[in-house]
């Protein structure tokens, strides 16, 4: 029986950080391992389409995607979703949210770009100072961002918009506070998909969360929701983990508060080889 894995990126798939690669050598080996056996991977990410294309030459294997929280989902190739949001509705919430809560800055994500960055005047120089070096030491992991206000409202107009993600700060207060807010914006608006994700806070169009992408996503292959299984790190992952909870894994170094959705933890994706493929086997 065909089986599905479906893995977050960053801080799950992308642990630990690489220097030259995104992906560890051990998890590549393990991904191989698991296509190789008949089965399928699908990377879920709140990341690009265009970023997730990229990993094709690591894994060096036919793999799906859910970018942007899956708003868009590729199978086999072919892209099956794509679903961005109301241009007037996500006006109305970005100026709703930076008069109310205040952000240090908010980003977007739309078709052909996959950062703007707004700045409300509450990024610092040191702050930015900060993001600079925190972008340089990105390597791989990398995507093109650009800190452009006026891009930024041109888009919310009339761009094809996939995303949206809200900054504090940074530390782990900041961490706390975006997950309060997150639960404000889910009960304000809930016309739309909010989580937290670490110190951002992240708004999808409406059924565009993981856990929703993988009904869809499976459906469309006509899966059993018992061959799945999920693996992540963040609050942007309990859906998955709640609609999956079988077999649902967070990592071991995630918030507190975000293990208790998942019924088991890993230390690493590649420990799912033992775990999962060759105890199968």
């Amino acid at each position: 029986m065909q089986k599905v894995l479906a893995c977050d990126l960053d801080g799950t798939l992308f642990y630990p950080r690489q220097v030259g690669r995104c992906i560890s050598r051990k998890n590549v080996r393990f991904l191989r391992r698991w296509i190789d056996a008949g089965n399928r991977v699908v990377l879920i990410s709140s990341r690009s389409q265009e970023f997730l294309a990229k990993l094709e030459k690591e894994i060096n294997r036919p793999f799906d995607t859910m970018s942007c929280s899956s708003s868009k989902i590729t199978i086999d190739g072919e892209l099956v979703r794509d679903v961005s949001m109301k241009n007037n509705q996500i006006k109305e919430i970005f100026e709703k949210v930076n008069e109310k809560y205040k952000p240090r800055g908010i980003l977007l994500t739309a078709e052909g770009y996959p950062c703007v960055v707004f700045d409300p005047g509450r990024l610092s120089k040191f702050l930015l100072f900060m993001y600079y070096i925190w972008y340089f030491f990105q390597f791989k992991y990398r995507e093109k961002i650009e800190i452009n206000n006026e891009l930024f409202l041109d888009l919310l107009d009339n761009g094809k918009v996939y995303k949206i993600m809200t900054f504090f700060g940074f530390g782990k207060k900041k961490g706390v506070l975006s997950k309060e807010i997150n639960k404000a914006l889910r009960e304000r608006f809930p016309e739309i998909e909010s989580s937290w994700s670490l110190i951002v806070n992240e708004l999808t169009p409406k059924g565009c969360n993981k856990g929703e992408g993988l009904d869809c996503y499976c459906s469309k292959l006509n899966i059993d929701p018992n061959d799945v299984y999920v693996v992540g790190d963040s609050g942007n992952d309990i859906a998955m983990f709640q609609k999956y909870h079988e077999h649902s894994y967070c990592m071991a170094h995630a918030y507190p508060s975000v293990k208790k959705y998942a019924k088991h933890t890993v230390t690493r994706v590649y420990k799912l080889d033992k775990l999962v493929l060759k105890g199968e086997k």
